[in-house]
C-alpha cells in the first residue's frame, strides 16, 4: 500500500496474492457492518434463510484477523531500524486526515459537540473516527513485530517454528473456545488478548514455508466451520430465538482462527498476468484504509434509510447491495484521502524507499 506506479515496471514485483487478501478483507468488515447496522442480532432466526444467515457471519468475522496475518506476512524479515519506524507515517497521516473529516461531520449532521481538547483527545485516543480502533491496535502490533521477528528468526527450523505457533495458539486462542463451554474456566486466559500477536505469527509462518492447500478442501473447510458454528449458534441460544454471540464467535476463538488461516491460505495464492486486473487490484488495495475509515460516514447514511426493509430470505442479496453501495459512496473520498497522504508522504520522505511503506489494511 502506498507503492508508487512503478511496481508495474517488471513483471511479479507487486504481490497480487496480498492484494487480494486486502480487498477481501476489505469486503468482509464492511459486510460485517451490514450485519451490526441492520438489527441482525435482535431479529429472530426460525429458518433456513435466518441459519444461512448466522452461518455467513463467521466468514465475515475472518475480516480484521486477515489483516492481522498479513501483517506478518509482509512484516516478517523486515530489517529492523530507524527506516522501518518511517512506514508507520502513511497510516497516521491518513488516519489524521479522515479524522478531520469526521469532526465536523458529527458536528453538523451528527450534532454531537464538545471543546476543542475533548476532540484532540478524542483523535489521540483513536475514538473521533469511529473504525479507527483497528489502527489503534495495528500501531501496537507494528511496534511489537521487531520483537515478534526476533522470536521467529531465532529459531532455524520447521518444528521449532510450529511449535512457536502452537505455543501462541494455546495462549491466545484455546482459553477463549474451551472457556465458553460447561468446563468453564478450564485454561488460564491471561494472553488471550493478545490474539493479533498470534495472527501474525501464523503470518510469518505462511510466509516462511508458503504452505499450500487445495482450494476446494479450503472452501469446503470454511464452509463446514461455518456451518458447525451456525448450529451451535440456533441450539444454544435463548428462547428469545435470535443471534446468540456466545462459542467462540470471537477473533480469538479456535475456529475463527483455523477458518481465517485457510481463508488467507486460499486468497493469497491467487495469482494473474493480465496487468490490467493486476493494476485495478493494486489500486483498489492501495486504499483500502481510507476506504475502510470513511465508510463510517455512508455506513450511517444508508443503513438508516433501508433499515430491515426486507425479509430474512433477502438479507445476503441486500447485503451485498448494501456494501457496494457503501463501497462505491466511499470511494471518491478516500481516493482523494489517499492522494493527499501520499503528497504529504513523498514531501516528509523524499528519499524513502516505496516498498517499506506498504501497510497491511
Amino acid at each position: 500500500m502506498h507503492k508508487k506506479s512503478t511496481a508495474f515496471d517488471k513483471k511479479n514485483t507487486r504481490d497480487f496474492g496480498a492484494d487480494i487478501v486486502r480487498i477481501t478483507a476489505l469486503f468482509m468488515v464492511l459486510w460485517l457492518h451490514f450485519y451490526l447496522r441492520n438489527g441482525f442480532y435482535y431479529t429472530e432466526i426460525t429458518d433456513l434463510s435466518g441459519f444461512i444467515a448466522v452461518m455467513f457471519r463467521p466468514i465475515l468475522m475472518c475480516c480484521v484477523p486477515l489483516f492481522m496475518i498479513l501483517t506478518g506476512y509482509l512484516k516478517c524479515g523486515k530489517k529492523w531500524d530507524l527506516h522501518y519506524y518511517r512506514s508507520l507515517f502513511p497510516i497516521l497521516v491518513s488516519y489524521l486526515l479522515i479524522s478531520l473529516i469526521h469532526l465536523p461531520y458529527k458536528i453538523f449532521f451528527q450534532d454531537q459537540h464538545a471543546s476543542i481538547g475533548e476532540w484532540i483527545l478524542q483523535i489521540l485516543r483513536f475514538d473521533l473516527a469511529n473504525y479507527s480502533w483497528y489502527v489503534g491496535m495495528y500501531i501496537g502490533l507494528f511496534l511489537l513485530s521487531p520483537l515478534l521477528n526476533l522470536i521467529w528468526n531465532a529459531c532455524t527450523n520447521r518444528k521449532a517454528h510450529l511449535t512457536i505457533v502452537l505455543t501462541f495458539v494455546a495462549l491466545t486462542f484455546l482459553p477463549a473456545t474451551v472457556n465458553d463451554t460447561e468446563l468453564g474456566n478450564l485454561i488460564p486466559a491471561y494472553f488471550q488478548s493478545v490474539y493479533y500477536a498470534t495472527y501474525y505469527i501464523i503470518g510469518c509462518y505462511i510466509r516462511t514455508y508458503k504452505p499450500k492447500i487445495p482450494k476446494w478442501i479450503c472452501v469446503l473447510f470454511i464452509v463446514s466451520s461455518a456451518a458447525v458454528l451456525a448450529w451451535v449458534n440456533i441450539t444454544t441460544r435463548s428462547e428469545a430465538a435470535n443471534y446468540y454471540s456466545g462459542f467462540s464467535t470471537g477473533y480469538n476463538g479456535l475456529i475463527e482462527g483455523l477458518m481465517t488461516t485457510t481463508c488467507f491460505l486460499f486468497l493469497y495464492s491467487f495469482s494473474t498476468g493480465k496487468e490490467k486486473i493486476r493494476k485495478a487490484a493494486a489500486h483498489i488495495s492501495g486504499i483500502v484504509l481510507e476506504l475502510y475509515l470513511l465508510s463510517y460516514i455512508a455506513d450511517t447514511k444508508i443503513y438508516v434509510m433501508f433499515y430491515k426493509q426486507y425479509s430474512m430470505s433477502l438479507y445476503l442479496p441486500v447485503g451485498f447491495l448494501m456494501v457496494l453501495a457503501v463501497f462505491i459512496l466511499s470511494y471518491p473520498l478516500a481516493l482523494c484521502v489517499n492522494r493527499i497522504s501520499k503528497c504529504i508522504v513523498s514531501w516528509a520522505f523524499v528519499e524513502r524507499d516505496s516498498s517499506s511503506m506498504s501497510h497491511p489494511l
